[in-house]
Formats: C-alpha cells, sequence, structure tokens
C-alpha cells in the first residue's frame, strides 16, 4: 500500500526529473562559437586546399591542414574554454556534450591524419568519412538536449556522406563546402542566437 511519504518521495522525484529535462532543454553546449569557427576553419582549409593543387604544391597539403586543425584546438583549449563559464543550463548535462564532442573531435583528427598518412582512407573520400563522425555528435546533442531541429542535422551529416562516398572532383568539394555552411556555420550563428535570448532571460 502506498503511503503518504512514498507519495511525496515520488512527487519530489518526478520534479527533480522535470528539473533536469528542462535545464536540458536550455543547455546549448556553449555560444556557438566552436560550431562557428570550426566550420571557417575547415572551409578555409578546404579552399586553401584547392589552391595548392592549381599551384602543384600537393605536397604541402598535409601540413596545412595540420596548421588549420591545430587552430581549430588551440582555440578549443583557450578560448572556447574560458566562454564556457557563460554556458546555460545542467551541469552534468553540459559535460556529456562537452565529452561527446571532444570524443568525436579526436576520433577526426585520427581518423583524418592518421588514416590519411598510413592509406587506410581514400583521399578521396576522406571528407565522407569525417562526415558521418561529425553527424554522430549532432544526433547524439539533439538527443540529449530535446531538440530535435539538432538531431536532425545529424541526419543531414549522415545523408551527406552517403553521398560523398559515391562523388569526388568538383560536385563533392561543392557538397562538402554546402554542408559545412548549412549544418555547421549556420546552426553556431544560431546557437549564438538562442544563447544570447536564453542569457537575457536568466
Amino acid at each position: 500500500m502506498t503511503t503518504e511519504h512514498d507519495q511525496k518521495d515520488a512527487k519530489e522525484q518526478l520534479a527533480f526529473i522535470r528539473s533536469i529535462m528542462d535545464d536540458s532543454q536550455k543547455v546549448l553546449a556553449d555560444n556557438g562559437d566552436g560550431f562557428i569557427v570550426w566550420g571557417i576553419l575547415i572551409l578555409l582549409a578546404g579552399l586553401s586546399s584547392h589552391i595548392f593543387q592549381a599551384f602543384n604544391l600537393q605536397q604541402f597539403i598535409g601540413w596545412m591542414y595540420l596548421i588549420f586543425v591545430g587552430l581549430g584546438w588551440i582555440y578549443m583549449i583557450t578560448l572556447h574554454k574560458k566562454a564556457e563559464k557563460y554556458a546555460i543550463g545542467n551541469p552534468m548535462t553540459k559535460k556529456i556534450i562537452e565529452a561527446i564532442w571532444t570524443a568525436v573531435l579526436i576520433s577526426m583528427t585520427i581518423l583524418g591524419f592518421v588514416g590519411a598518412a598510413s592509406g587506410t582512407i581514400d583521399l578521396e573520400h576522406l571528407t565522407a568519412v569525417l562526415y558521418t563522425a561529425l553527424g554522430t555528435a549532432y544526433y547524439l546533442q539533439g538527443i540529449i538536449t530535446g531538440k530535435a531541429w539538432v538531431r536532425n542535422l545529424g541526419f543531414g551529416w549522415w545523408l551527406g556522406s552517403v553521398i560523398l562516398y559515391f562523388i569526388s572532383g568538383p560536385a563533392a568539394g561543392i557538397l562538402a563546402a554546402a554542408m559545412m555552411i548549412g549544418l555547421q556555420i549556420v546552426p553556431g550563428f544560431i546557437f549564438n542566437h538562442q544563447w544570447k535570448a536564453q542569457l537575457s532571460e536568466d
């Protein structure tokens, strides 16, 4: 038989769960700058790669990517870390999202440099492999925060990566750039807008 004490405990637990869910709805991972910075760096790296190829400087492309990715990681461990104190929402949820993105970025770095250097991954379709991993981070963040549109970005990355597995050349470059702008940089600005709006409310 359910006692009044048990009912009270159940209500308190339900209220606690609801508060976590409400906080999770506010979590934006950060203010969106990380999405924008990484997106711009990858776009610049892709553009530089085409320029290097046009001038027959292919031997320097790997080093060029190393510089851009290095800049991304420097940003992550400096300016991005400082901005985390302004993040909104449940601290545990933010830690989970941060762990997901850190794991995916490390995996992408290994796939990009070790996979390419070892010859295990075909350079023509390396972007498809990296975008597949990127879709995982968006999907998980969307599920954790209860934001369907962020989860759907994951589906967008996966669908685009499937197409990239079957095409190459200029068409692949255009699609890859369009995905980076539409699924990474634009969402970054949306995150930033939502972050500012939530910050002003709090």
